[in-house]
């Protein structure tokens, strides 16, 4: 079971990675317990790194979304998420918190630059288990 305040995010790793609609920008904090610049605000921050598919799991061997297994500044790329579940689009992926589009940029993908350059910062999903 993982929690938020005390308030129940998911029963199981299955609910969390499922549609919960309880993960958004109200209860998506940073460490210090501030909110997260989502879409509409600047500069929007709202991908977050999470190297996973829509159910949670792990991409298939050689198909990098880690960053090379979060070691790399320029090669690869990684998964995002939306921490406020809003893109550009109104669709699944968009709506995502944990697989919305792989990061990009020029100086590839994984660098402080790219990720700023797609509305990230580098931040990434971290939750405790009881």
């Amino acid at each position: 079971m993982a929690e938020f305040k005390g308030d129940v995010v998911a029963q199981s790793v299955d609910e969390l990675h499922g549609d919960n609609n309880k993960l958004g920008m109200p209860i998506s904090l940073t460490e210090r317990g501030t909110m997260v610049a989502g879409v509409g605000y600047t500069p929007n921050y709202h991908d977050v790194l999470t190297g996973s598919q829509p159910d949670g799991r792990a991409f298939a061997a050689g198909e990098d979304r880690t960053c090379r297994n979060w070691t790399s500044g320029t090669q690869g790329a990684a998964m995002v998420g939306h921490i406020d579940r809003k893109g550009l689009r109104d669709d699944a992926a968009s709506k995502s918190w944990n697989s919305s589009h792989p990061s990009r940029g020029s100086e590839g993908g994984c660098s402080q630059n790219d990720l700023r350059g797609t509305g990230g910062n580098g931040l990434f999903y971290c939750f405790a288990a009881n």
